[in-house]
């Protein structure tokens, strides 16, 4: 049976040695001392306190927080120490006061009394928690509250869940943390906004101590496909215990916190007018049908067998469905033709058998779709628009060494028969840095410390080659309307979005708006993917949205079934929307 540090609290004793009364040599306080490291490194001392939690029972590492009840007031010193014995941590009971010798040691950054002799004196209350808040002033802060039972009586934000389901562990911080360059140019400012942020966050852990627990005891009532967590809901109640591991500080919750569902679900996008036209953006994440015989890329993608192929299906095309698009740029579509069962073709067939009619058709470019294992493609609504150019792709330049071709199209909208043309686009990503011994010419692609990661100066040349190729009109349809979208893998104020901007695109997306989002990464919301028109297109645009039923769920309730047990392959799936990706789509509603 899993244990969590809940229960672990309510534990009973063993046997220890007794002594009358406890006696206190050295000040836990003069053991932690000031700074990162205790003054005191590996000398033998001897102190006393009372036992506040059990740490990583049953594992090499375990142990008890051990907390003075004589604290020196000073609040540049931790009142805490933890004592690493595991046959103590197994038979330990919070409220025992107990005298501890051993020698001072720094585990994983965290101050500890090692090779200890123990011995119960006495029985002690649980200590008041010390009232913590957010932002701290430094990181120094949390090293004088390390071992502490601390409490929260600020309402915290939850902004990233990613290992929640691995490792049973939430970032809060006092509100929604952005990635700085979807906010400020790359640099001083966004390198600024960033440190700022590291003082409003702090990694909230269940206690477990175990990969994969089952149940995901957060939120309140366990995580399922249907009690969801997600980035924007809220935390009240919050204690818990500070410790420091090589990851850093995070606090070992003492109790359920109580979790707030204030950003709730987006049940279906904004509604769209019926004379309107309705273009969007979906990254699919690697829909792999697996045909490779008709395939030059054996190395498959996304789902791992027939089973999880169905049930990624099944939450795209729930995604799509709603979505009411009449244009719609897909990303990470398996680049495997287009005959009946390559995924573009599969996933247009299993979009009209949902919507039980032919509503949508791919659109087929003549030339070659680029190298790449993925790539874009467009679909659209037969009802509402036709094509009216020659579709095209460019393989050339920046696209032929990273970037995935863009495919560009103009479609006729019936009902007034006005000319649009859509290039949807999937820049390289910020990933695979390049290797700063071979490549001594790439200055521009390596994370040159600015907040854009690698491989900007590629993504740069993208823009500026797109740009170039679209005012050629490479459709044969001469149309002032044309629109740019898909994942640049830059965000708002990255150098390729400038350099589009600059170019004379429009971003429609409000600026200055953070409530637009796609994407979070490490605890950071930002968007990667966008809409940028020319200026007679911007001019006819009504609504622009992101639907955010992505980014905001946790990674778990995808369509994968690895690391989850029989029981968890079930409660965490549902064929909706929710998790279908890890980007949110874009859609832009225009009125000709």
């Amino acid at each position: 049976m899993k244990l969590s540090i809940f229960t672990l609290l309510l534990l009973s004793a063993g046997s220890f040695g007794v002594s009358a009364t406890c006696q206190t040599e050295t000040p836990v306080a003069a053991i932690q001392g000031v700074g990162q490291q205790s003054p005191l490194l590996n000398k033998t001392v001897s102190t006393s306190g009372v036992v506040t939690a059990v740490l990583y029972p049953g594992s090499k590492a375990a142990g008890v927080l051990l907390q003075s009840l004589t604290p020196d007031n000073n609040p540049k010193t931790s009142e805490a120490l933890f004592i690493a014995d595991k046959e103590l941590a197994r038979t330990a009971k919070p409220g025992q006061q107990l005298q501890v010798k051993g020698k001072v040691d720094e585990l994983n950054g965290m101050t500890a009394l090692v090779d200890v002799k123990t011995s119960v004196c006495g029985q002690q209350a649980a200590p008041t928690p010390f009232m913590a808040k957010l932002p701290v002033q430094s990181t120094q802060d949390w090293e004088a509250l390390e071992g502490q039972y601390l409490s929260f009586p600020q309402a915290l934000i939850v902004n990233d869940t990613y290992p929640l389901a691995r490792y049973g562990e939430i970032l809060l911080a006092d509100k929604r943390l952005w990635i700085a360059t979807d906010l400020y140019r790359p640099g001083k400012e966004a390198n600024q906004l960033e440190q700022q942020q590291q003082l409003s966050q702090l990694w909230l852990d269940d206690g477990i101590f175990e990969q994969n627990p089952d149940p995901v005891i957060f939120p309140d009532g366990n995580l399922s496909a249907t009690n969801t967590v997600r980035i924007g809901d809220t935390v009240q109640n919050l204690q818990g215990y500070l410790i420091e591991t090589q990851q850093g500080y995070r606090l070992v919750a003492a109790q359920r916190p109580e979790f707030v569902a204030t950003n709730a679900r987006p049940a279906a996008p904004k509604a769209k007018a019926a004379d309107h036209i309705r273009v969007a953006s979906f990254n699919v994440l690697n829909f792999f049908t697996g045909e490779t015989a008709a395939s030059p890329f054996p190395t498959r993608r996304g789902a791992t067998d027939a089973n999880e192929l169905q049930r990624q299906q099944a939450k795209m095309i729930a995604a799509l469905s709603a979505m009411d698009a009449d244009v719609i740029g897909l990303l990470e579509v398996e680049n495997n033709g287009f005959a009946e069962r390559s995924a573009l073709a599969t996933l247009v067939r299993e979009l009209n058998k949902a919507l039980g009619e032919q509503r949508y058709a791919f659109v087929q470019p003549q030339q070659a779709l680029g190298g790449d294992a993925i790539k874009v493609a467009l679909i659209y609504n037969q009802h509402k628009v036709t094509e009216a150019g020659k579709a095209v792709m460019i393989t050339e330049g920046p696209f032929a060494y990273g970037s995935r071709a863009p495919l560009t199209q103009t479609f006729k909208a019936k009902s007034t028969e006005s000319l649009f043309t859509v290039s949807v686009n999937h820049f390289k990503s910020k990933g695979s840095c390049p290797d700063k011994q071979s490549d001594t010419t790439d200055k521009g692609n390596r994370d040159n410390k600015d907040g854009q990661g690698c491989w900007n100066q590629s993504r740069v040349e993208a823009a500026k080659a797109l740009t170039a190729w679209l005012k050629t009109q490479p459709t044969a349809v001469d149309t002032p309307h044309q629109l740019v979208i898909g994942d640049l893998n830059a965000y708002r104020q990255e150098d390729p979005i400038y350099t589009l901007e600059q170019a004379g695109w429009m971003h429609l997306a409000p600026r200055g708006e953070a409530g637009h989002y796609s994407y979070v990464f490490r605890g950071r919301t930002g968007s990667l993917d966008h809409a940028l028109a020319s200026k007679s297109m911007a001019k006819h645009l009504t609504l622009f949205q992101h639907w955010n039923i992505n980014a905001d769920e946790p990674a778990v309730l995808d369509y994968n079934t690895e690391f989850k047990s029989k029981a968890q392959q079930q409660s965490l799936y549902a064929p909706d929307p929710f998790r279908s990706s890890d980007h949110d789509p874009v859609l832009i509603d225009f009125k000709f």
